[in-house]
């Protein structure tokens, strides 16, 4: 009886989630369909052009990615499945996009959190966004001169049937588009079955022991460390809330504050977020893999640099004001 209340209550979780995405995807995935009737997205992807190509992606990749920094992952993929019949990509390529993706989205949300936490809005943004285009420069070299994951990205399962929007009607279009709904349906009850089975056998706790000798290494320790992990594997609002509430009452050192913020800002929801983006056809060696370590090298030069700097300069170019007044550890 107590599998079938579990079952329940996660469906019913999955089923409220599904609800929150789908009311933020529908929109942005007729909308674009707009823009491709109108042939308004090439001329988007031009703007984008010079940027997506320092990270070796097509050019119209680049609205999926402006999309992403102003609403969120599910927007941004709301676009991409509305171009992909227009694009042919690698796996290299989607998992580039999909780690960018994963660095620096919801940017006036998110960095709120990480403004009420004490850290600078400019500074924790240009972060992201610029560490975003790094990574991703960064593995586009990696797997080019690898010549690995250069094949097509298998979408079968998300691109319907799989002809170009200009050549679907409007009635084509929404069975198509209601195929992809309802596999992303499916997607995220099973990654909310996932997340609670792995909480309730003990696995994400095994997760945390592993993680925390690697974030006392690049400098985050004591109070910070446990929340840090909350963050890392379920998000930045979670991991981002409580360490508000521990900041503000002062029992964390204002380094370890910031550290611990701007990693959150570059690696966090590292189990939902990155399974979401792997059903989409990205590859766990980006996604996970080179942003873990990526992230991680950036907060251990971060540290370094803490360390240099005047406390002066440290206040005006690393934290907010509610940062400068009120973190005083």
């Amino acid at each position: 009886m107590s599998l079938i209340r579990f079952l329940r209550a996660t469906l019913i979780e999955g089923l409220g989630v599904y609800w929150t995405l789908a009311k933020v995807m529908i929109p942005v995935m007729v909308a674009v369909r707009i823009l491709v009737e109108l042939g308004v997205l090439p001329i988007l992807a031009r703007v984008f052009a010079p940027l997506m190509a320092l990270v070796g992606l097509p050019s119209e990749l680049g609205l999926v990615w402006a999309t992403v920094l102003l609403v969120n992952i599910y927007g941004g993929t709301a676009v991409l499945l509305g171009i992909l019949p227009e694009l042919t990509l690698t796996t290299a390529q989607m998992t580039i996009i999909g780690t960018m993706v994963l660095i620096a989205h919801s940017i006036p949300l998110e960095q709120r959190v990480s403004q009420r936490a004490g850290v600078g809005f400019v500074f924790s943004t240009l972060l992201r966004v610029l560490g975003a285009l790094a990574c991703g420069a960064l593995m586009n070299l990696f797997y080019r001169s690898l010549n690995w994951l250069q094949e097509p990205v298998t979408l079968t399962l998300l691109s319907g049937n799989g002809a170009p929007a200009t050549e679907q009607g409007w009635g084509d279009w929404a069975l198509a588009s209601l195929h992809t709904l309802g596999i992303i349906l499916a997607i995220v009850v099973g990654l909310v079955l996932l997340l609670r089975v792995m909480d309730k056998t003990g696995v994400t706790r095994m997760l945390t022991n592993l993680l925390a000798p690697v974030l006392g290494a690049v400098g985050i320790g004591g109070r910070a460390m446990p929340l840090t992990m909350v963050g890392i594997l379920l998000g930045l609002s979670y991991g981002g809330a409580l360490i508000i509430k521990e900041g503000q009452a002062g029992t964390i050192p204002r380094k370890d504050l910031f550290l611990s913020v701007c990693l959150l800002g570059l690696c966090h929801s590292l189990i939902e977020d990155s399974l979401f983006i792997m059903a989409l056809g990205a590859h766990w060696s980006g996604v996970v893999v080179f942003r873990v370590i990526f992230s991680l090298v950036v907060i251990a030069g971060l540290a370094r640099v803490y360390g240099l700097l005047p406390q002066g300069v440290v206040n005006r170019v690393f934290f907010s004001r509610d940062g400068r007044a009120v973190v005083t550890v």
